[in-house]
């Protein structure tokens, strides 16, 4: 019932944008090369939250965030600008997670590879603590399941 209830948010926020929903999220973004690209965002956002009030849907605001995803040689050039909707500013971040995937603005993942790690070495440590006496396969087993 979902599905059908959000199917025509994808045509209401066009534009030149793409719009992908994922269960109850929705990610929306566009190339940016000039003014008018922005323009098309905004007018993308601001349909979203048209469609939004006319489905009565309430958005949790702090959860909705503007990412720039860019080359390490961008330099800023004043083209991107927080999106504002009845006097709402979306916070811009340098890094967002999104499916358990910690994105940063260069996708280099760094954070994200160093969260697993972390995680992993976590898992281990339980394992060690709580399995003193446990043989190398069963070991094995049981770190590659909860890792």
């Amino acid at each position: 019932m979902f599905i059908i209830f959000i199917n025509d948010l994808v045509h209401s926020c066009e534009y030149n944008l793409k719009l992908y929903l994922f269960g109850d999220d929705a990610k929306m973004y566009c190339l940016i090369k000039d003014v008018s690209d922005i323009d098309n965002l905004q007018r993308g956002i601001d349909n979203f939250a048209i469609w939004t009030e006319r489905w009565q849907v309430t958005l949790n605001i702090n959860k909705c965030k503007v990412i720039s995803v860019h080359h390490r040689r961008y330099t800023e050039s004043g083209l991107i600008r927080h999106y504002v909707r009845n006097n709402i500013k979306l916070d811009e971040v340098d890094e967002i997670k999104d499916l358990e995937v910690i994105y940063d603005s260069l996708l280099l993942f760094d954070k994200h590879i160093s969260e697993k790690v972390n995680e992993a070495y976590t898992m281990l440590g339980i394992i060690n603590r709580n399995f003193t006496h446990i043989s190398r396969k069963c070991f094995l087993i049981l770190y590659k399941s909860l890792v």
